[in-house]
């Protein structure tokens, strides 16, 4: 496996492993409020917020270095 690759299924793992830990917490959160008939945390939404900000920026980083190294 080249390196390019290598660095293609890293992006990949890191943003499915994060999207799937938030879907996690968010369904979690979600649910004990609703067994517990309380507002949703606030804490939850800032983390999901901050979480997609992160997640924008692995992608953005990812497609703006694979187009600098394929214009070389």
């Amino acid at each position: 496996m080249n390196s390019q690759r290598m660095k293609d299924w890293t992006v990949l793992t890191l943003a499915v492993g994060l999207m799937g830990l938030l879907l996690v917490i968010t369904i979690g959160d979600f649910y004990v409020a609703l067994e517990e008939k309380r507002p949703v945390d606030e804490s939850v939404i800032n983390l999901l917020s901050m979480a997609v900000t992160g997640i924008v920026g692995i992608v953005a980083g990812y497609v703006t270095g694979k187009s600098n190294s394929e214009g070389q």
